[in-house]
């Protein structure tokens, strides 16, 4: 029939947009395409919307770099050593906290601690219980006198 599938159910020829067919005005000039003044217009304006969207994207990534290194200065180091006594965060219970519930448990013995942030506790009783964990999980208890 020599018609599109377009123009059969609304009448007209398809208008593509100048984008569909070529992407940027680089493109546009490396092939030595003879461009009107409204397309080159059009071009232009689309390099234009690259530009504004990689600056956004670096102005992006900078503040996230900030927020990062802010984070990072605000967190404390936490430096166990073998035969330290720690404290461990209850986290079972996060949720329904009562107002004079206790959230640490222990005091508990550094073990070992391994390179991934993991240490492994001892129980201060008899039985010597070991319990692995995570080291945010803790904070330095000072033994009694």
């Amino acid at each position: 029939m020599g018609f599109s599938p377009y123009e059969l159910v609304f009448g007209k020829n398809v208008v593509f947009p100048v984008e569909f067919e070529i992407k940027t005005l680089r493109t546009a000039l490396s092939v030595n395409l003879d461009l009107t003044d409204a397309q080159t217009a059009r071009l232009q304006q689309l390099q234009e919307l690259d530009e504004k969207r990689l600056d956004a994207i670096h102005q992006t990534t900078m503040i996230q770099q900030q927020r990062i290194r802010w984070h990072d200065k605000t967190i404390k180091k936490k430096q166990f050593q073998k035969g330290n006594w720690a404290l461990l965060y209850d986290s079972r219970f996060e949720n329904f906290q009562g107002k004079l519930r206790i959230r640490w448990l222990g005091p508990y013995e550094v073990d070992d601690i391994f390179p991934n942030g993991k240490v492994r506790l001892l129980t201060i009783d008899d039985s010597r219980t070991p319990l692995l964990v995570n080291g945010y999980r803790l904070c330095l208890y000072q033994q009694p006198v």
